[in-house]
């Protein structure tokens, strides 16, 4: 079981620009003496950080960034064609097997980005079609078929890209937990410890002298006062699945925002997020093809 925190978010913080990846296609790579060549082409609209990583089991799990590299590789890479020189044997024994695999991540500053306490989150709800790798997470429209999924995907809430540009994506939880990442570079979905965070912190804070619980995103004056929320925690639905069938729900009332956090001996999920109320709930449980939102948390 997923727990999450029911919130509320109302807070004046600081608000700042971070990273978001841009389009990386046709990677390949080659042995050169003790060196890889990592070829790859870059397709950005600014200059940006690009970074190498790899994986010695087919894309289960990967190292890096790699440090031992030169090439275009680091601040201010343009579109183009592009290599990575790697010098293996400075930060690995042996590099063997069938199952190498390399990824180029490429970042530019176009996230937003807001400091609640001590954590920096992403102020807007996760919008992307793609994995970190490049992969393409499929949009899948039918209820039939969003009901019977076992892997990731993503939807507009009503199918309309006209609710994507306020409230972002859905996403059922394969396409959170999948491998080939969902979060952007430098970002991960929050654990439940990390949701219950910024609910403490919040909680425990005034505007004011009015505590933060009793606020609603769409409340802008509290006693004449203007309350600025840059959380931004717009109720953007839910994707439901009863025995009544697959339908979405609950738009500008409630929003659910995915926790990474899993309880292995519960195959259902937990997490929502109502805007009425404030605190913490642990008695829900959500099975793994609903549709939410996602939220991302700075590493």
């Amino acid at each position: 079981m997923v727990k999450n925190n029911i919130l509320c978010i109302f807070i004046l913080s600081l608000l700042g620009i971070t990273s978001y990846a841009q389009k990386v296609s046709n990677i390949s790579f080659k042995q050169e003496q003790s060196n890889i060549v990592v070829s790859y082409e870059l397709e950005t609209k600014t200059p940006c950080k690009v970074s190498l990583h790899v994986s010695t089991n087919g894309g289960a799990t990967w190292q890096g960034p790699m440090k031992k590299v030169t090439g275009n590789v680091g601040d201010k890479v343009i579109s183009g064609k592009h290599s990575i020189i790697w010098n293996v044997l400075e930060e690995f024994e042996e590099l063997t097997g069938n199952n190498v695999k390399f990824q180029v991540k490429a970042i530019s500053n176009t996230l937003e980005t807001v400091i609640i306490g001590n954590q920096e989150w992403t102020n807007k709800n996760l919008n992307v079609t793609k994995y970190c790798n490049g992969d393409e997470i499929p949009e899948v429209k039918d209820p039939k078929e969003w009901a019977k999924l076992t892997t990731g995907a993503w939807c507009y809430y009503d199918n309309d890209s006209k609710n994507g540009a306020i409230y972002g994506k859905l996403y059922n939880w394969y396409a959170v937990t999948d491998p080939r990442g969902l979060a952007p570079e430098g970002f991960h979905v929050p654990s439940d410890d990390e949701w219950k965070t910024l609910n403490d912190y919040i909680d425990s804070e005034e505007i004011k002298g009015v505590k933060k619980k009793i606020l609603r995103e769409k409340h802008q004056y509290v006693d004449g006062d203007k309350i600025e929320s840059r959380f931004k925690g717009l109720p953007g639905g839910v994707r439901l699945i009863e025995n009544i069938g697959c339908f979405f729900t609950s738009i500008d009332f409630d929003g659910a925002w995915w926790s990474s956090t899993e309880n292995v001996t519960k195959s259902d999920l937990y997490n929502t997020l109502n805007y009425y109320f404030w605190g913490v709930a642990n008695d829900y449980s959500f099975n793994k093809q609903f549709g939410f939102s996602v939220r991302c948390i700075k590493d």
